[in-house]
């Protein structure tokens, strides 16, 4: 019986790294796959025609012949199964349908302050399934909805132990889903858009979630750290400024205080796109505040890479707009670091964003392909 469940294993995870290597390739053929991931061919068939039959792969023609049989073109069936993704802020949700290959289908965004009251977990039950329901996608083969949250996630307690932009302390995460007839997965909002940023990278990189809040998280050795106690990638809550501006923590001179997106702002939400256009037209305050928070940036990303020697994207709302001020921001990062001359190592993020939203999507269809 033993020997029985090891050889079940074995084929199920080399059913699982074939479909994960098709999902992040996008196309491939039978043959690539032997040769990527060291199978034989009799294996590869037999795991591929598997997956066709449970639908998860499909043919989509094939590729020019090299003076053999043509090979298939192999590829995800996008119809086979979509997710939600969820992000939940202390002022808005976001929410995002997304087909299994993480093409999205649909997204709404809009104001919806969060209060720890049984009226707004109904409502947050209501619009999901709403999104769910309204339009012509299929939404039948729903796996989930993926649900991010700014905060600390402890997943085996089934707990928000802390969250200090909601103002909340050991929050079941039932009472998010209460309403919400599918099932779900969380994570932290920072630990969600690295996930979707920077999940499969070969080098360790620790990753800046520049939005409303200040967050981060680091990849290393092909996985997230998730730390001790669930609490790795605070780079908001680091001190830059000893005795500085009060941060939401009740501490002084954290990152948060001085990079969170509303500091651009003066806390008004909505006003960032306003923000980069007086920027862009040379308004000189905000020139200078820019200057501020890029030096400040700098101070933080130089710690990161002296405590880390890795590389680092810079993602989040802010993260899109820092791509059109590289050189300054890098000159600044050079000043506070003499041991890199090369600043290759800070990119910016690609979702900006949805980049939680996407993350927390992602998550789930990443446990799905576990199960297969």
């Amino acid at each position: 019986m033993q020997k029985d469940s090891i050889v079940s294993d074995v084929k199920r995870q080399n059913r699982q790294r074939i479909a994960k290597y098709i999902l992040e390739k996008k196309q491939t053929s039978r043959q690539e796959l032997a040769k990527a991931l060291g199978y034989s061919m009799p294996t590869v068939f037999a795991n591929v025609n598997e997956l066709i039959e449970q639908g998860f792969v499909c043919e989509a023609g094939e590729y020019g012949s090299t003076g053999g049989r043509k090979a298939k073109v192999l590829t995800i069936n996008r119809n086979h199964k979509s997710v939600m993704g969820l992000d939940i802020t202390k002022r808005h949700i976001r929410m995002l349908l997304l087909d299994i290959t993480g093409e999205i289908l649909k997204e709404d965004y809009f104001r919806f302050p969060y209060e720890d009251e049984l009226e707004y977990y109904q409502k947050l039950g209501q619009y999901v399934c709403q999104f769910i329901e309204s339009g012509e996608e299929n939404t039948e083969n729903l796996i989930g909805v993926g649900i991010s949250l700014p905060g600390i996630i402890v997943p085996d307690r089934g707990l928000l132990q802390r969250s200090h932009i909601l103002n909340v302390t050991d929050v079941s995460l039932n009472r998010f889903t209460q309403n919400i007839p599918y099932p779900a997965i969380f994570d932290n909002d920072a630990n969600c858009a690295a996930y979707v940023e920077i999940s499969g990278e070969s080098k360790s990189t620790a990753y800046f979630s520049l939005s409303n809040t200040v967050g981060g998280a680091i990849y290393y050795n092909g996985r997230l750290c998730t730390g001790d106690n669930y609490k790795s990638g605070e780079f908001g809550h680091m001190i830059i400024r000893p005795g500085g501006r009060t941060c939401y923590c009740g501490k002084k001179g954290c990152l948060d205080a001085y990079c969170a997106a509303l500091t651009l702002t003066n806390g008004i939400d909505d006003h960032l796109e306003a923000f980069f256009d007086n920027l862009a037209d040379g308004n000189t305050h905000a020139q200078e505040v820019w200057d501020e928070y890029l030096d400040n940036l700098a101070i933080a990303v130089s710690n990161i890479r002296m405590a880390f020697d890795c590389n680092i994207v810079l993602g989040g709302y802010i993260g899109g707009y820092v791509e059109q001020y590289m050189v300054p921001f890098t000159d600044k990062v050079r000043m506070y670091n003499n041991f890199d001359t090369d600043t290759n190592y800070i990119t910016t993020g690609k979702y900006k964003r949805l980049s939680s939203a996407i993350g927390a999507a992602r998550l789930l269809v990443n446990q799905y392909v576990d199960s297969l």
